[in-house]
């Protein structure tokens, strides 16, 4: 049987390809590029660098996690953003915040970082405070006093963390201890004082300014006096890596800028 000439001719293939392109289709086996996997050191998104490497710790909408929330508008006002930055690089030491930046052992290159450092902001930070709130600073202004920290912590924490900060108890068992040896051991001074100016929105603990259950009046804390509540908090820690032991081995000088 003789095939028709427009077959035998070869006419047939360019019709055949021309709807093969006109579909958006490729040539047979030849892979296309958008299908290709991006390298883990191109990974420029933030959402996917953000769930590689953060939410595990900060949680995956920013909140309820082991490490504090990011998704807090207190905190995104207050935090600067070369903080954000020098974190994501070099971490806390001591503390389980890792370094991200490949030149201090992490998995994340220097455009990495950046994305993240510059991205969280932008991510959680549309409900940010008002100019006129004034919250203190996020980072220390002096050393605190830890003598005088007892007083605030009787006047602001007391009631949610026992008189000692060893916790209340609730169906016969101490929640919402402070006074722990691990949990200090693992947490810088510099988170110390977040965790009192911002609280823990997530999980419903006040931040500097917030009302408390037995004090509808109760009045927003100074910066002098976060730095105190942080003294006496850091005096409860035992010896911490780089730290020494609570405020006993602390080199003189000002706490300005100190990790």
């Amino acid at each position: 049987m003789r095939k028709p000439s427009w077959l035998a001719s070869g006419r047939l293939l360019p019709v055949i390809l021309s709807l093969l392109l006109a579909a958006g289709c490729d040539w047979p086996g030849r892979p296309d590029p958008a299908m290709r996997p991006v390298p883990a050191d191109q990974v420029l998104d933030f959402d996917i660098l953000y769930e590689q490497n953060c939410s595990g710790c900060h949680g995956a909408n920013g909140k309820v996690g082991p490490a504090p929330p990011l998704d807090d508008p207190l905190f995104l006002t207050i935090v600067p953003d070369a903080e954000l930055l020098h974190v994501i690089q070099k971490g806390r030491p001591g503390t389980p915040m890792p370094a991200f930046a490949r030149e201090q052992g992490g998995p994340l290159t220097d455009a990495q970082v950046t994305v993240l450092a510059e991205g969280i902001k932008p991510h959680w930070g549309k409900q940010q405070l008002a100019p006129t709130e004034k919250a203190p600073p996020y980072r220390t202004q002096g050393r605190g006093n830890a003598e005088r920290g007892e007083e605030v912590f009787m006047r602001a924490c007391m009631v949610c963390h026992g008189d000692q900060g060893e916790g209340i108890e609730k169906d016969g068992r101490l929640i919402r201890r402070i006074k722990d040896p691990a949990f200090l051991a693992l947490i810088s001074d510099q988170a110390l004082r977040r965790f009192v100016i911002t609280g823990r929105p997530d999980l419903g603990m006040p931040n500097y300014a917030g009302k408390r259950p037995d004090d509808p009046a109760f009045k927003p804390l100074t910066s002098a006096e976060v730095d105190d509540l942080v003294a006496l908090l850091s005096s409860w820690a035992p010896e911490r890596p780089g730290h020494g032991k609570g405020n006993e081995r602390r080199p003189a000088g000002p706490a300005k800028g100190r990790e």
